[in-house]
């Protein structure tokens, strides 16, 4: 891979007390360098030769915040280290180290010398791919990418690597690099998305998530536009701790429903702390539906139901066009202290996204679409210089209160509401309502200001409100939740074929048992569980690696984690397990699966909706 026309290397390191080891992949024909410093060699000359050879750029995973600082300590000491006997070189590397992990606030300042210094080309993958709260390590990424080798190292980090255990380090440090290679092959599309940023905006975003991706470009637009240094600009802010309702809601909000009107008296009564994001909240049923608006935002509550619509019924999706970009833009609530020119300057990007989506300039519209939905969660930030609760609040207050009023109308006409959330609503409603329920849609549209887009579902699968699948007409399947069938990366694995039978069943009537003993992927039934440090896995009575992936089986073991000093917790307690961390040739037949276990879970979630029913078949 070539990127900004230097080549990819792609590199991890390991560091003991006694020993260093560096292993780099020329992305291009494939070739591994390993670079060792222990009582068997020392490599250090040839390392540094590596890292300053020109028209190269080293990615790896995390590599920003503690390789990169390695490799710019060595560099910047190389004369006094090369002099140095190897078990000294490498104990001033394990303090090193030891400094940034520990990540001590007296440690920071000595280490930016490190951290800022640019003695060769990086790329961090983990930062790229996650904001610093959803970070995660490089072995549950091995998970979720479904690598053909999933490898904690078991050793002691803390001390010294005894020198018949060497090689065996060395392969582990060779696997995470393969790994990080394949995990780079993968993110291509997320690669050209940030060089074309860097093209067309000069924003060096190589590793930067998309978040940080979308204020650092907003930062430079307002910047260019106002003439305000940046360093000024991100002190700003337009901080309100306590925010009466009744200031946010839009003077048109009003409803034909008593209940709904008796809900909205009753918001603007209150007053909330703008930094607790779980205050207010208000439960009420409305026509059979339970419902919860509040700052935490908008959703219905629900058991599981199917719906599938009569001959003479549709069901409907009405939700808001890019519902919080157009209440900024619409309503200037961009961050006050930005003023009118914020507003201006994301009106004009929400223009120049239409235009890119119009005329198939795909990577100009992915990138916009992120820019644009990236304020509101700003806004609520008191790090960042949006930082406006104010304004905030009127988007999420008055997008619920719309809602609600087409709700209220709906409601009106006499259709059955399947759910609200967020930025839509799902009803099920006579077909001869069709010309009705435009004109309410209308009616709401003209009154905000906002668009409402609206398709149709030829059934809809509702286990909860965040958990559901519908049939688009046209066939697509839409899933939200645990009927998601693609693994995300870093997200976690869960076993697919559950919701994958679940859908087949309702959609193709295919029976359950039939599904899953046909399905011949064993990634469909893999499945993994985030285990904090502090814990210890046991399979059976064996200690075994911190994080497995492994699928239910009927010749396996229990799969346990346990405290120091507690008993141990079964991780699933249905079910042995085999653990499958490293991909093998084993046909699936031969892999003892516990089919009972996968068939009982999708049967089960089949009954939450059919003992609502009756029958359904």
């Amino acid at each position: 891979m070539w990127i900004r026309g230097d080549k990819v290397v792609v590199y991890d390191i390991e560091i003991f007390p006694n020993v260093f080891h560096c292993c780099c992949k020329d992305t291009e024909n494939g070739n591994i360098y390993k670079y060792e410093i222990s009582e068997r060699k020392n490599q250090l000359e040839d390392l540094i030769k590596m890292f300053l050879t020109p028209g190269l750029i080293f990615c790896g995973y995390n590599n920003h915040h503690y390789d990169d600082m390695i490799l710019n300590y060595i560099i910047d000491y190389q004369h006094k280290l090369t002099g140095l006997p190897y078990r000294r070189t490498c104990q001033s590397l394990f303090n090193l180290s030891q400094y940034i992990v520990e990540d001590k606030e007296e440690s920071r300042e000595k280490l930016k010398r490190w951290k800022y210094a640019h003695y060769f080309k990086s790329m961090d993958l983990l930062t790229m791919m996650f904001s610093q709260k959803l970070r995660v390590g490089l072995k549950t990424m091995q998970v979720t990418m479904h690598y053909k080798n999933v490898q904690e190292y078991n050793g002691d980090f803390e001390t010294s690597l005894p020198i018949d255990e060497i090689d065996k380090m060395i392969a582990y440090n060779t696997n995470d690099v393969e790994s990080t290679t394949e995990l780079l092959n993968q993110l291509e599309k997320e690669i050209e998305l940030r060089l074309f940023i860097e093209q067309e905006h000069g924003i060096d975003c190589l590793s930067m998530d998309s978040v940080k991706m979308a204020e650092t470009f907003l930062l430079e637009k307002y910047s260019e536009k106002s003439g305000i240094p940046k360093n000024v600009i991100k002190e700003m802010r337009s901080p309100m701790d306590y925010i009466p309702l009744k200031d946010v809601i839009l003077p048109f909000i009003k409803y034909k429903n008593p209940k709904l009107q008796d809900v909205l008296e009753d918001m603007k009564k209150q007053i909330v702390y703008s930094k607790e994001r779980k205050g207010y909240e208000k439960k009420f049923v409305l026509s059979n539906v339970v419902y919860s608006i509040g700052v935490g935002g908008i959703h219905s509550i629900h058991t599981p139901k199917i719906f599938l619509p009569k001959d003479d019924e549709h069901i409907g999706h009405a939700d808001v066009t890019s519902m919080y970009p157009s209440f900024l833009i619409k309503y200037q609530w961009g961050p006050r202290h930005l003023g009118k020119l914020f507003c201006d300057i994301f009106e004009n990007l929400y223009k120049e996204r239409v235009e890119a989506k119009r005329t198939g300039q795909n990577i100009k519209n992915l990138f916009l679409k992120i820019v644009l939905n990236s304020p509101t969660g700003k806004m609520q930030q008191e790090v960042s210089w949006m930082y406006d609760p104010f304004n905030v609040f009127k988007i999420r207050i008055n997008g619920q209160l719309i809602l609600l009023m087409l709700v209220d109308r709906l409601l009106d006409l006499g259709c059955e509401i399947i759910q609200v959330n967020t930025d839509g609503v799902v009803y099920r409603a006579k077909n001869n309502l069709r010309d009705g329920i435009q004109e309410a849609i209308s009616e709401v549209e003209q009154m905000t200001q906002l668009n409402f887009e609206v398709d149709e579902y030829e059934a809809f699968y509702q286990y909860a409100i965040n958990d559901y699948f519908g049939v688009l007409k046209g066939g697509k399947i839409e899933k939200k939740g645990m009927f998601i069938t693609e693994t995300k990366l870093g997200k976690g694995l869960a076993p697919v074929i559950i919701p994958k039978a679940v859908i087949a069943y309702f959609t193709k009537r295919v029976p359950v048992t039939e599904f899953i003993e046909k399905d011949k992927d064993i990634r469909d039934f893999l499945m993994s569980q985030a285990v904090d440090k502090k814990f210890k896995v046991i399979h059976g009575d064996k200690p075994v690696q911190r994080i497995n992936r492994f699928y239910a089986s009927i010749n396996g073991p229990y799969l346990f984690k346990q405290k120091s000093g507690e008993n141990p917790e079964n991780m699933l307690t249905k079910s042995g397990v085999t653990i499958l961390n490293k991909f093998d040739d084993l046909p699936i037949e031969d892999r003892k699966i516990n089919y009972r276990y996968y068939i009982s879970e999708a049967n089960k979630i089949i009954a939450g909706f059919v003992n609502q029913q009756l029958e359904l078949f």
